[in-house]
């Protein structure tokens, strides 16, 4: 059974999840009005000068319950207006199972740190909070399902310094792509994922 987007109390918060080429992007908002059953007024809690365009930007709309249950509507459209923004949706929300966290794109130089066989420079394809993607062109790891490696990297004024077990192999024509769950806390990692979505949406 769906929800109507007009049932989400005013002033609850939801999350726009916006994507456009390859780049990906997730802004919350707070529902000020409904002012049809799939109609609502927004404002988005996000700091700009300007009035954002959201033309031929594919929008989905994320809420989750007091329950803890997480609804999405898609698809949906964003228009600007007087005091805010119009949200529209096609559909009522239906619930919605998020098994994979937010990817976002990173193609940035690493060092991946291995035991017994040092530092390898790698780069790293994307992260997300619970995993990361890294890119060895040399094609020396030579992992398997299972082994474990440290990854750090700097970017944008964090530091990144992640444990992780590979849980993924892509072999390429010219690299291999090994996928990681992360399996230590990084306090710099929910920011930096959020301040990379902001740099790579500009």
């Amino acid at each position: 059974m769906g929800v109507k987007l007009s049932e989400i109390k005013t002033g609850q918060t939801i999350k726009l999840l916006l994507s456009k080429d390859a780049n990906h992007l997730e802004i919350d908002a707070v529902i000020r009005k409904h002012l049809q059953e799939h109609i609502s007024l927004i404002k988005l809690c996000y700091e700009s000068d300007r009035t954002l365009n959201f033309e031929n930007v594919k929008t989905e709309v994320e809420y989750t319950t007091e329950e803890g249950i997480p609804y999405v509507w898609r698809p949906a459209q964003i228009s600007s207006f007087q005091v805010g923004y119009i949200l529209q949706v096609a559909n009522d929300g239906i619930r919605h199972n998020r098994r994979e966290c937010f990817r976002v794109g990173v193609s940035t130089s690493g060092k991946l740190f291995v035991n017994g066989r040092g530092a390898k420079p790698v780069t790293v394809r994307d992260i997300s909070l619970t995993g990361f993607s890294i890119a060895d062109k040399v094609r020396d790891l030579n992992f398997e399902e299972g082994d474990q490696a440290n990854l750090y990297f700097e970017d944008l004024g964090y530091v990144l310094d992640l444990s992780g077990t590979v849980v993924r192999i892509e072999k390429r024509d010219h690299m291999n792509i090994y996928g990681f769950t992360i399996g230590n806390i990084c306090k710099d990692l929910p920011p930096y994922i959020n301040a990379k979505q902001r740099h790579n949406w500009k």
